[in-house]
């Protein structure tokens, strides 16, 4: 966790000696106040991670303390402490924009593990903006492709629908899901971001829901889940082929009630958190295999954004290159300019199974070991360098196949190339795209030896 600024205001030297203590102890720098009045003035001075708030403070109360904040400093987060069976005044906070309270006297594990949500979700929210500001790079290009999920994104980011993100792995459908949520009105909201292959399946259902404690061995605290910690914003629900068929069913109560039960406790919560969910697994198939339940599936593909592999944009090849040149530049402190006419034709001809994350891999390799201006076929992963060997047969071939061709008959070789490869060789589908029968596909495989 990365040192955050954290101010306590309280009227009770007491207090803010206690939360200051445990403040520090978690690595923060830590400001108090016991007035409204010095709060303002020092919010209105520094600029803080978090605010611990009480509510009845002299001089300025705390709830006029919080608009203030909201005014000024929007982004900052703060909890409240109110007296027991003040309550409304817990209530009011929540409404104006606190993001939780606490009822004293409270223990102090109680504080540390809101203050431990507050500086994740802070962690989570820089990394997303720095990803989407300065690395958004998957979303690079001008394809048909990109500028239809751009053109999608645009009309449902406002929406409460849910999305489905498909795709290979590597095509940036977390990215693709931050850009949903950093694009719309819920920007200043949280994102929540689980990966469902990683949670060990005995946690999986605490984690999205919370529980409460004493629920299970290890239930020390009460602990909010992740729908919970979404509150208003998004939850995206990464890999969520994974999720084992029990909890799938308990996802499409969630869904379809828009409540959550913490893991032991029989109270209702509601959650009014956008769902986006991704797989890079074929769900229909899943579904046909009894792997996945037919109604969750339906229920999540509401919206579907399919990311394609990077084979399929070449065009967009060229953008993502220089884009990631210019990063591992600034990273590495390099000073490469340009990119040999080899390096790029080997990166052209090259199938990118691992998408556009294998592309930056072998960019950031690639820079880190250049010892020149100019990027060579030498400073690239040996991975990639072994094609140029069958980029040089290619060669060979292709002088040979124009010696027997005419130009137009070469450009018919090229375009039924293409409209193979893009159809993954399917040769019916091959065809109706090229307008000619099968038949007559198949006699010009035939002819031109393809």
């Amino acid at each position: 966790m990365n040192c955050k600024k954290v101010l306590v205001v309280d009227d009770e030297k007491v207090i803010l000696k206690i939360i200051a203590a445990e403040l520090e102890e978690m690595g923060c720098t830590v400001d108090l106040s016991s007035d409204g009045e010095d709060a303002f003035t020092k919010i209105s001075n520094e600029k803080y991670d978090l605010v611990v708030l009480d509510v009845n403070l002299p001089k300025m109360n705390g709830i006029t303390v919080l608009k203030k904040i909201k005014e000024i400093t929007p982004d900052t987060f703060v909890i409240m402490m109110t007296a027991y069976g003040s309550i409304n005044n817990a209530v009011e906070a929540m409404r104006i924009g606190a993001y939780d309270y606490l009822t004293k006297p409270f223990e102090n594990s109680e504080l540390t593990n809101k203050i431990e949500e507050v500086f994740k979700i802070k962690d989570s929210r820089k990394l997303i903006n720095k990803e989407i500001s300065n690395n958004n790079s998957t979303f690079i290009g001008s394809s048909k492709d990109m500028q239809h999920i751009r053109n999608k994104v645009r009309k449902i980011r406002n929406l409460n629908t849910t999305v489905l993100i498909t795709g290979e792995s590597g095509t940036g459908k977390g990215v693709l899901a931050r850009l949903i949520h950093y694009s719309s009105n819920r920007r200043k909201l949280p994102f929540i971001n689980v990966n469902c292959a990683v949670l060990p399946e005995n946690l999986i259902e605490s984690e999205l829901f919370g529980h409460k404690k004493g629920s299970f061995t290890g239930a020390y605290e009460t602990q909010k889940g992740k729908f919970e910690l979404a509150k208003d914003g998004t939850i995206f629900l990464d890999e969520i082929g994974t999720l084992p068929l029990n909890l799938q069913a308990k996802l499409l109560t969630v869904l379809q009630d828009r409540e959550i039960q913490r893991v032991g406790s029989s109270k209702n919560i509601p959650i009014e958190a956008r769902v986006i969910a991704a797989t890079n697994k074929n769900l229909e198939y899943a579904v046909k295999n009894k792997e996945f339940r037919e109604d969750l599936y339906y229920r999540l593909n509401v919206i579907n954004i399919e990311c394609p592999p990077l084979k399929y944009r070449k065009k967009d090849l060229s953008n993502l290159t220089d884009f990631f040149v210019k990063k591992y530049n600034k990273e590495f402190n390099k000073s490469v300019t340009s990119i040999s006419e080899d390096v790029m034709e080997l990166l052209s001809s090259y199938e990118w199974p691992g998408n556009v994350r294998e592309l930056e891999n072998t960019i950031e390799s690639a820079i880190a070991l250049s010892e020149s201006s100019v990027l060579n076929i030498s400073d690239l992963p040996s991975k990639i360098k072994k094609q140029s060997s069958k980029l040089l047969d290619k060669r060979e071939e292709a002088v040979t196949t124009s010696e027997r061709f005419t130009p137009l008959e070469m450009q018919e070789i090229i375009t039924i190339k293409n409209v193979l490869e893009k159809n993954n060789g399917h040769r019916k589908k091959s065809a109706d795209d090229l307008c000619i029968s099968r038949r007559t596909l198949q006699y010009k495989l035939k002819k031109y030896g393809l």
